[in-house]
C-alpha cells in the first residue's frame, strides 16, 4: 500500500497498527548520538533510548560496520549449524560475566521463560519433581508471554488472558520477612530484577540481597536475576548483579544486548546446563547472526573499564542535578535508582504524564515508571554537557507543568 501524503504517520498508526500502545503523536525521522530528530527539524535530547535498548545513541558506528560486515556473509542459517558470530558473542559475554554458558534468543520476554524452563528441567532431571514454586516480586516486570508474565507482580497485565502457568508466587519488594516465608524445599528459584524498573525504578537492598544469597546456601533453589533493563552497564557493572553481589545461577538479557536489533540471552551456571540436552529448548530466529554481531559490538564498547566508569560518573552529576530540582519542586517527593535508571517520585498532585509532555516541548524526551515516577533512561555514553542540558530542560519542564 502506497504511503498516503495526506495524513500524518499518527493518523496512520491508529489507522493501520493495533492499538495496544499509547504513543505520542511526534514522527521522528533521523537519531544522532543521544539525540533525535522530528519531520520539522526540531532537536530532541533522547533519555527513553529506545527503553534501554539504545545504550550507545543512534547511528554508532561499530555496530553499523558489524551489520554490513555480517550481511556479507550470511543473514540466517538457524540453530541447526554452529556459527561464529554467536560464538563469539557467547565467549565476550562469559569472559565479562563469569557465567559458563549462553542460550541466544530474540527478546526479554523470550529470555525470562528461557530462564523458568531450565530453571524447573535442571531440577525434574535431578529428580526434584516437587521444585516447581517460583517466587517473585509484587511490581516486578518480566515480560508478556505467559510464564513471564505470570512471573511479573502486576496483576493487571494478566487480566482477561485466562489460566496462567502456576507455582509463582509474589512477595514485597524488599521484604526479607515475606521472602523467608515462601522458601523452602519445594522451591525452585528465587527470581528478581537487579534493579525494578518498570515497576518504579526500585533499588534492592543490602538486607535482600544477602537473604536470597542465604536461602540459596540452605535450601538449594536456583536465583534468576533479570538483566534485562538493568544489565549491560547500565548499573555502572557490566551485569547489575554485580553491583550487589548477588549469587545468581541463571540471567537474562536483551535489550541493550542488541543494539537495536531482536537480540536475549540466557547466561547460565554449568551445573544448570549440565542438566539441558538438546531439544529441551529452542528458536527458529535467536542468535540470528546479524543480530550476534551486533550484540558483539555492544559488548566490546561497554564492557571496557572507561566505559563503565563513564556510567558511574554521569550517574553521579545526574543525581546530584535531580537532586536540586527535588528540593526545588515540592511534588517531587525524591530520587531514585543507580546509575543510568534514574527517577523521580512525584506526588499525586502532579501526573506523570504532564511533566514527560512538558519536556517533549522543551526537546526531551524521557518515559515513566509504575506508581507516578518520572524515569530517565540515557543513552550510556552520554557526555557531562548532555546531562548539563537534560537537567536544565527538566527544570524547565517542571516549572511548566507546576504552574
Amino acid at each position: 500500500m502506497a504511503q498516503s501524503l495526506a495524513n500524518s504517520v499518527f493518523e496512520e498508526d491508529k489507522q493501520f497498527i493495533a492499538p495496544l500502545y499509547g504513543k505520542a503523536n511526534i514522527e521522528f525521522v533521523r537519531g544522532e548520538g543521544s539525540y533525535l530528530f522530528d519531520k520539522n527539524g526540531k532537536k530532541y535530547l533522547d533519555f527513553v533510548a529506545g527503553i534501554a535498548v539504545n545504550a550507545l545513541g543512534h547511528q554508532n558506528a561499530a555496530i553499523k560496520k558489524a551489520v554490513e560486515e555480517q550481511m556479507d556473509s550470511f543473514f540466517h542459517i538457524s540453530n541447526l549449524y554452529p556459527n561464529f558470530p554467536q560464538v563469539n558473542l557467547a565467549k565476550a559475554l562469559l569472559a565479562a560475566t563469569g557465567f559458563d554458558k549462553a542460550f541466544f534468543c530474540n527478546s526479554g520476554t523470550e529470555a525470562n521463560e528461557g530462564c523458568i524452563k531450565f530453571a524447573r528441567k535442571y531440577f525434574d532431571r535431578k529428580g526434584e519433581k516437587n521444585r516447581q514454586k517460583i517466587v517473585t516480586f509484587i511490581n516486578s516486570f518480566h515480560g508478556r508471554t505467559f510464564a513471564a508474565l505470570s512471573a511479573t507482580g502486576q496483576p493487571a497485565i494478566r487480566e482477561g488472558f485466562g489460566s496462567m502457568p502456576g507455582d509463582f508466587v509474589h512477595v514485597p519488594w524488599n521484604d526479607v520477612a515475606a521472602l523467608k516465608a515462601e522458601v523452602n524445599n519445594d522451591t525452585c528459584a528465587i527470581m528478581l530484577e537487579s534493579l525494578a524498573a518498570e515497576g518504579g525504578v526500585m533499588t534492592v537492598s543490602d538486607e535482600m540481597v544477602a537473604a536470597i544469597n542465604s536461602l540459596k546456601k540452605e535450601f538449594g533453589c536456583l536465583v534468576i536475576v533479570d538483566e534485562v533493563q538493568a544489565g549491560m552497564g547500565r548499573l555502572g557493572t557490566f551485569l547489575g548483579l554485580q553491583k550487589h553481589g548477588i549469587d545468581a545461577d541463571l540471567v537474562s538479557l536483551a535489550k541493550a544486548l542488541g543494539g537495536g536489533l531482536p537480540l536475549g540471552a540466557v547466561l547460565l551456571r554449568q551445573k544448570v546446563a549440565d542438566q539441558l540436552k538438546a531439544g529441551d529448548h529452542g528458536t527458529t530466529f535467536g542468535g540470528n547472526p546479524v543480530a550476534c554481531a551486533v550484540g558483539l559490538a555492544v559488548v566490546n564498547q561497554i564492557a571496557k573499564p572507561e566505559f563503565l566508569a563513564n556510567v558511574e560518573a554521569r550517574s553521579a552529576q545526574l543525581k546530584a542535578g535531580l537532586e536540586a530540582i527535588a528540593a526545588k519542586f515540592p511534588a517531587v517527593k525524591g530520587v531514585r535508582g543507580e546509575g543510568l535508571i534514574l527517577g523521580l517520585a512525584l506526588d499525586e498532585s502532579l501526573p506523570v504524564g504532564n511533566v514527560i509532555a512538558a519536556a517533549r516541548d522543551e526537546g526531551m524526551m524521557v518515559l515513566s515508571a509504575k506508581g507516578n515516577v518520572l524515569r530517565l533512561l540515557p543513552p550510556l555514553n552520554v557526555s557531562a554537557a548532555e546531562c548539563d542540558e537534560a537537567l536544565a530542560k527538566l527544570d524547565a519542564a517542571f516549572a511548566t507543568a507546576t504552574k
